[in-house]
């Protein structure tokens, strides 16, 4: 007889139009969106909660085909956290770039004994979500069924993405879209602020500074408590150069380490620069000051 591990299955279906009592979506996006490519674009951030390195995360895009994009994500303790309680939060989403919604997102908790695995399928046909709540070691799966009220939406995983794209970058202006996130659907707005040039670890760039709603917040260790900042570089590519957020005690800000993509690599531009700063101080004669 083939062996056959059972998990146990617990359904709620939520399909009442009640469930949205009072929510109504909004979609205030930018006329005029980038045509920067995501595919193949690599990050690397530090992450530090004070002043210590506590993580390190990483971020991959490939391109499945012509309309779907494969957004991967990974944060893991580093340094002084390392010796505490190792975690490991990682997830993708397949993110279809024609009905700019999610597909399907999978998220993976491991925080020392603590494993927990969220998949989410979308399908927008059905105007339905099917949220899975997995616990690997006890063997058991929650399921949710949570109607859709709107499309185009977003998710946690996406929600960046989509507002490098479509975002209105322009000093006082809020873009605002649909977010399923937490089981239930919400407005989420990005205010950009301010803009000025910043210093990086690329040398200084002009970025835009921006607020999110409070209800923009990864799940897991590093869930914010309060007030989170972005600063997205002033191009077309409005790549994440530093985000700061303020979770339950201090803050934890993530620095862009490292960021390469179609055309541009970000470290070797910023070496070449420093090169030809250097010989042109040699040439001119400033090298060394007065």
């Amino acid at each position: 007889m083939k062996k056959v591990i059972a998990f146990t299955v617990t359904a709620t279906l939520c399909l009442s139009t009640n469930s949205f009592a009072g929510y109504k979506p909004k979609l205030v996006i930018s006329k005029k969106p980038s045509d920067y490519d995501f595919a193949g674009e690599e990050m690397k951030f530090r992450l530090y909660w004070t002043v210590f390195h506590v993580a390190d995360s990483k971020s991959k895009v490939v391109r499945v085909d012509k309309d779907r994009l494969r957004l991967w994500g990974k944060v893991s303790t580093a340094g002084v956290a390392s010796w505490f309680k190792k975690i490991s939060d990682e997830g993708y989403s397949i993110w279809n770039e024609k009905t700019l919604c999610p597909e399907k997102t999978y998220l993976f908790q491991y925080e020392g004994d603590y494993k927990r695995e969220r998949v989410y399928t979308y399908d927008l046909k059905k105007r339905v979500v099917k949220y899975e709540k997995i616990n690997p070691e006890k063997k058991k799966v929650q399921v949710r069924y949570i109607k859709i009220p709107f499309i185009p939406f977003e998710d946690i995983a996406t929600a960046v993405y989509f507002f490098r794209r479509y975002g209105i970058f322009e000093v006082g202006k809020e873009t605002v879209f649909p977010l399923f996130a937490g089981g239930k659907f919400q407005n989420v707005s990005f205010k950009v602020v301010d803009k000025r040039k910043i210093d990086t670890l690329f040398g200084k760039i002009e970025a835009f500074k921006v607020i999110p709603s409070n209800n923009l917040s990864p799940e897991g260790a590093f869930r914010r408590k309060g007030k989170v900042v972005f600063w997205f570089s002033a191009d077309k590519r409005h790549l994440p150069l530093k985000v700061v957020a303020e979770v339950a005690i201090g803050s934890v800000s993530a620095v862009l380490v490292d960021a390469k993509g179609k055309g541009f690599d970000l470290r070797k531009e910023y070496e070449k620069k420093r090169k030809k700063s250097l010989l042109e101080q040699f040439i001119t004669g400033d090298f060394g000051g007065e």
